[in-house]
């Protein structure tokens, strides 16, 4: 008997839009039926057998599809999402999932009521090589139990190019750079470590001076003493991504991650025992050259869907915990929690 196709869309071909693109229709699991987005200068065409659609409720009342990717701007993601679990359509949305703590709860009030669908969100981090051997390292317990996390996630702007600029603006942002980018930082604190209890910060947009943060800094501590530092910035003029995991028994450093702008320098990974770094030796290091990151996560959704499995990374729940932990942390900082508030009158 013949495996069913699942039949999909992509809604948004900006650039990420197009390199979820490449990967689907790798995908022997998928077809790509079609494609939303404004750019497209008719309400309706077709490109080489797949359908367009200008409009995406357009798409979505042909009932013609099984999933969608949606990698669509901040102040859309939430509503396009709950539209779209509204039709039974399994839905893969890009981070941030929402620009609010109060959206994404939307978007799960909508979930739970469709427990067949599978909602995924794209923290892609999760699948770099880098991230699954420190994973690994993390669960084999060989260097015992983590001290603290010491993490830089920075590039060198908040300004997006793109139409409309919206990445600047918070009524379409929600947030700046710890939105858009820390936020992949934050999710691999939590996948690494757990939750925290304590959440302490200091925020400013004094840079670059939109109404979102260019810089945030922030400290977490959890019920057993662990501490996490994390400085989200976009004034990092040499981009840098760098984990370091103070264990009792050793020391793991993630440098560099292998992304589309190829700014974040080479991808690798140096472990250390204490002993190592008692007998000044470097340890253990590794290189990675190839990044399988975006088509492992879009194998993974296609498995979801195809073997119904019900437990998976990047659930309605891991999007909620990340956005409970980025309202925290606007909130910790009460100078910028009225700043922003003051922003919405």
């Amino acid at each position: 008997m013949k495996e069913k196709i699942i039949k999909v869309a992509i809604i948004g071909c900006g650039v990420v839009g197009l390199r979820r693109k490449e990967f689907i229709q790798k995908n022997k699991n998928f077809h790509l039926v079609a494609m939303s987005d404004i750019k497209f200068k008719k309400k309706f065409s077709s490109i080489r057998g797949i359908d367009c659609y200008k409009y995406y409720n357009e798409l979505l009342n042909q009932n013609i599809i099984d999933a969608v990717f949606i990698t669509l701007p901040n102040y859309l993601a939430a509503e396009v999402t709950i539209n779209c679990l509204r039709k039974n359509i399994h839905v893969f949305c890009e981070k941030p999932p929402a620009r609010t703590l109060k959206e994404i709860q939307n978007v799960k009030k909508i979930k739970e009521k469709k427990p067949k669908l599978k909602l995924k969100y794209g923290f892609n981090h999760r699948y770099h090589a880098s991230v699954r051997m420190a994973k690994k390292i993390i669960n084999k317990g060989d260097l015992g139990k983590i001290i603290n996390l010491r993490c830089v996630y920075g590039k060198s702007k908040v300004k997006t190019f793109e139409i409309g600029d919206w990445r600047s603006q918070r009524k379409y942002s929600g947030g700046g750079i710890l939105l858009d980018q820390g936020i992949h930082m934050l999710d691999l604190i939590s996948y690494f470590h757990g939750s925290f209890s304590e959440i302490y910060s200091c925020i400013s947009n004094k840079y670059w001076k939109h109404n979102v943060e260019d810089n945030a800094f922030i400290l977490l501590r959890d019920k057993t003493g662990v501490i996490a530092f994390l400085h989200s910035t976009a004034t990092q003029w040499q981009h840098q991504f760098s984990i370091q995991i103070t264990f009792q028994k050793g020391l793991i450093e993630l440098r560099g991650i292998l992304s589309g702008s190829k700014s974040y320098g080479k991808e690798t990974i140096n472990i250390l025992s204490r002993t190592d770094i008692n007998s000044k030796k470097k340890g253990k290091k590794y290189f990675f050259r190839k990044d399988d990151s975006w088509k492992d996560e879009i194998n993974e959704f296609g498995d979801l869907i195809k073997n119904k499995i019900k437990k998976y990374e990047g659930n309605i729940n891991d999007a909620e915990k990340v956005m409970l932990t980025i309202d925290r942390i606007y909130k910790a900082d009460k100078k910028w929690y009225k700043y922003i508030n003051n922003q919405k009158k």
